[in-house]
């Protein structure tokens, strides 16, 4: 496809967290359809690992000293993009423009909309229900502009932007209610490497559950330390030789506290391996019950063909999952403990889920329901 496509992304491309993997599998899929493409994104090294060769690339350098950081938060100017796409837009014209997650689009929605370009938004979650669960993390002085024009910059992307995508349904419901007649759309989100063929000698399955995350979040310590403290008790009813791993980056105190002298729980900070850490185990267990968008540590035990037990609130696109056998969900005790007899006695083999996951989120299944939806919106 020849018309001139350029994305704009506020994630570190070479970092391995959920905000990132999703903009790599978004610039991916992109590439797929067209021809003509050019990448705006915070600079990093070794840009070929995962960066498709047919982006023209403009790395975005902050220079700014810490002074001229905080006066422009104050003036909305949440990061150094503002700059290098302002100066960017002065030179080079595009037919299409992706902003990557609406944060990336404070204070230049109408920059972006002035020429005259087709708008698309991708929405990695309901920013308004992230800060609202993360934002104490942040120094006050810091967390009030930000929060201020993050969500300035959610609500003016969603009405400015020709098509609005969206990683779940539930995100897409939200905004929808927000706004008449908005273009609000669910994608879905999809693994940005190739998923290759894998085939599983199925063991016999033991009792071993494990947690995974950036352990040092609000939005990931909270729910963890509940589930050892409130649902924990109820595995060990069932599960005699139960035994739960929790393995993140930088876990918080609070949390290293709440597993002290339970020695059915052991917490690895920082692993070096976590892929193998999930492989070895039998169960993954999700228990975020905050925030928006979709869960994607919860592809790291799909991809190992690990049966999921997740809150609800995690559960959010991965419903075809619960549809194959591979997701078990609760949102209280009641329904925890009925997840957990599911859980234990259907016996989904690794194989199938592995199927399972693969059919739906390959990076072929991302590219095909975004030209789908390209065409329906009559970008394409």
């Amino acid at each position: 496809m020849n018309k001139r496509l350029l994305i704009i992304t506020c994630h570190k491309l070479d970092e391995n967290n959920g905000g990132a993997n999703a903009s790599k599998a978004i610039i991916h899929c992109f590439a797929s359809l067209f021809d003509d493409c050019s990448l705006i994104y915070p600079e990093f090294e070794n840009t070929s690992h995962y960066i498709p060769s047919n982006y023209k690339l403009y790395p975005c350098h902050d220079s700014r000293t810490r002074l001229r950081k905080g006066i422009d938060m104050y003036r909305g100017v949440v990061g150094a993009l503002y700059y290098c796409v302002k100066a960017h837009l002065k030179e080079h014209q595009y037919d299409i423009i992706v902003i990557d997650h609406s944060v990336t689009s404070t204070s230049l929605i109408r920059i972006l909309k002035r020429t005259g370009a087709k708008m698309i938004t991708i929405h990695h979650n309901v920013e308004c229900t992230y800060l609202r669960d993360n934002g104490n993390e942040r120094p006050i002085t810091y967390r009030i502009p930000y929060n201020f024009f993050a969500k300035k910059a959610e609500r003016d992307s969603l009405r400015f932007s020709d098509v609005n995508l969206t990683l779940t349904e539930q995100d897409a419901a939200v905004f929808r209610s927000w706004f008449n007649g908005i273009c609000v759309r669910h994608w879905g989100t999809f693994q940005w490497q190739p998923i290759e063929e894998k085939i599983f000698t199925e063991k016999e399955v033991g009792q071993t559950f494990i947690i995974t995350g950036s352990l040092g979040f609000l939005q990931s310590q909270f729910p963890v330390s509940e589930f050892v403290r409130r649902y924990w008790p109820l595995v060990r009813e069932v599960c005699k030789h139960a035994r739960l791993i929790i393995a993140g980056r930088n876990p918080h105190q609070l949390l290293i506290e709440a597993c002290a002298g339970q020695d059915d729980i052991s917490i690895i900070p920082n692993p070096s391996d976590m892929g193998t850490l999930v492989e070895q185990a039998d169960y993954y267990v999700c228990p975020i019950n905050a925030g928006s968008g979709l869960k994607l540590r919860i592809m790291d035990a799909l991809k190992q063909g690990l049966p999921v037990l997740c809150h609800q609130v995690s559960a959010a696109g991965y419903e075809c999952m619960a549809l194959n056998n591979g997701l078990f969900v609760y949102h209280e005790e009641n329904s925890f403990k009925k997840a957990l007899r599911k859980l234990l006695v259907t016996k989904t083999s690794r194989q199938a889920i592995y199927q399972a996951y693969k059919k739906q989120f390959s990076l072929e299944e991302g590219t095909t329901k975004l030209h789908t939806l390209l065409k329906e919106e009559n970008i394409i």
